[in-house]
């Protein structure tokens, strides 16, 4: 569709010099007229926009808090050994000797079943009584330890050597789930990634036929404006604030919305940490990630305006 009058430039006017002063202050003013209307095609697609960038957000906040523990989970690099029921205690000193004989291993500590049974009930909270209607306590012996930074990438190799020592049950050890969960990790943010990409690319386009709607309704005024001497730049301004504001707003409503969820998840996993004994925290976004969802904002609404233009105000 082309709006530009059959008019040629060398028969229009002059541009009047007040007519462009104050350019970009008169150009948002004129695109933030829609949103003061209550105009129901700008409102929806910026609460389109917002809803978008709260499923963006809500995702990164997912993918900072799983980083976040998949590294203190790294840093951690506790290994477990389970002996078997009825290990003897001098087997359950040989292994512990041996295992205090490799490089790397610190803090190794043996666990009664006393202890684990003791730990057990602290971990279930309220339903810890099920435990007392045992008639014995079903727990082994077991040994924990940490492998230092450097060393952690033995610890298949050290919990295979463990595995085989007479008396030992089954090992288990941090970097074995950290690196499964870093698996899981990658693969979700990948799909992730491909998800939020077509999404925002469909919340462009509604961006993009929203502010065409309104170039057709200013037909004769962009006309008009063009037959006195406008220049391009002064006719596009509008519109272009227009798609950024959309985009602004939409952003700023998705801080807020992913604001509350926050709040609300952080109470519902302290609540439920409680009950396991223990503390369960929900960090909020790094104001990196803060930025870069209003910088998705602004140039999402300014992507869909700036197609819309390009394509319905061209030559």
């Amino acid at each position: 569709m082309n709006l530009r009058p059959s008019v040629p430039a060398a028969q229009r006017p002059p541009v009047d010099p007040t007519v462009t002063r104050n350019f970009h202050a008169r150009a948002l003013q004129r695109a933030w007229r829609p949103f003061a209307d209550k105009s129901l095609s700008h409102w929806t697609t910026t609460i389109v926009i917002a809803l978008a960038l709260t499923i963006h957000g809500t995702f990164a906040l997912l993918l900072v808090n799983a980083n976040s523990a998949l590294s203190q989970w790294e840093d951690e690099n506790l290994v477990t050994v389970f002996m078997q029921r009825a290990v003897e205690r001098e087997q359950l000193l040989q292994v512990g000797k041996a295992i205090k004989g490799h490089p790397g291993v610190t803090d190794l500590t043996i666990i009664a079943p006393k202890e684990a049974a003791a730990r057990l009930k602290t971990m279930m909270g309220d339903e810890s009584r099920l435990l007392d209607e045992l008639d014995e306590n079903p727990l082994p012996y077991s040994m924990e330890f940490r492998l230092a930074r450097q060393d952690r990438d033995r610890a298949t190799a050290l919990a295979r050597e463990i595995g085989a020592m007479p008396g030992v049950e089954s090992v288990s050890y941090d970097h074995q789930w950290a690196q499964r969960l870093a698996e899981v990790i990658d693969a979700i943010r990948y799909l992730g990634n491909v998800m939020s990409f077509l999404l925002l690319a469909a919340v462009a386009l509604i961006v993009s036929n929203t502010i065409k709607l309104t170039i057709i309704a200013r037909r004769d005024e962009v006309e008009i404006m063009r037959f006195l001497g406008a220049d391009d730049a002064f006719i596009r301004a509008p519109f272009l604030y227009e798609g950024l504001l959309q985009g602004m707003l939409g952003a700023a409503g998705a801080l807020l919305m992913t604001g509350l969820l926050h709040v609300g998840a952080r109470d519902v996993l302290l609540k439920l940490g409680q009950t396991f004994g223990l503390t369960l925290q929900l960090s909020f976004l790094p104001l990196t990630q803060l930025a870069v969802l209003v910088l998705l904002g602004a140039l999402l609404g300014l992507a869909g305006a700036v197609f819309s233009v390009t394509r319905f105000l061209e030559a």
